[in-house]
């Protein structure tokens, strides 16, 4: 009962953890709108690996992460001002691009080439809030649930890791799956999701100035 436990804990933590849109959720469905789920796929396994990196600082780390972060005021600011910039970019950004019948770009002018396994990795190492989450949730369930740490029994600790991969794979996979059917009934789909997932992004900035501010 003890493995199903840490194996399901870490899959349902990780699908809640990978619902909301972020850089790797725009990521898997503007690949899968301008090339196919297979390639999106790509981005899906590596960034799923990278996450299970930020888990294990985040058993390692959290105490100290989550005081640092308490303490330091300016951390929760600078999450905000990009949650706002990349909103921004996403409202306001244009991209020039040769369109297919379906208005989507098929050709873009990039500056450096980068395999779909290096960006999934990228997005899903490079994500703050991604380790504020793991921190808050390893934190509530030490405290209400389960033992958790990075010594603990390392039979547990797979179980955990691998029900996270599993989770954040399957959702990141829907997201993948969904914004295939999205395509074939919407044109422009890409700038029509983007800028709903800014709108999105400037909605959280403001909530978190909010908060901040008037905490």
């Amino acid at each position: 009962m003890t493995f199903i436990t840490y194996l399901f804990l870490g899959f349902v933590t990780a699908v809640i953890g990978a619902l909301p849109l972020g850089t790797t959720n725009v990521a898997v469905i503007n690949t899968t709108i301008k090339e196919n789920i297979q390639n999106a796929l790509k981005i899906v396994y590596t960034a799923a690996l990278a996450e299970i990196i930020l888990v294990l600082i985040a058993l390692q780390f959290n105490m100290q992460i989550e005081h640092f972060i308490d303490r330091n005021i300016w951390v929760q600011f600078a999450i905000a001002v990009l949650l706002l910039v990349v909103g921004i970019i996403l409202v306001l950004g244009r991209k020039e691009c040769i369109k297919d019948e379906n208005d989507e770009c098929i050709i873009i002018k990039k500056r450096f080439n980068l395999s779909k396994q290096m960006l999934g990795f990228i997005l899903g190492l490079v994500n703050p809030t991604v380790l504020i989450y793991w921190i808050l949730v390893i934190s509530f369930l030490k405290k209400k649930m389960l033992y958790l740490d990075i010594s603990m029994a390392y039979t547990l600790l797979l179980l955990f890791l691998f029900g996270i991969y599993l989770g954040k794979t399957m959702t990141l996979y829907g997201y993948g799956k969904f914004s295939h059917r999205l395509k074939v009934k919407m044109k422009n789909t890409t700038t029509k999701i983007n800028r709903i997932i800014g709108v999105l992004l400037l909605a959280a900035s403001l909530f978190q100035f909010a908060k901040l501010c008037y905490s």
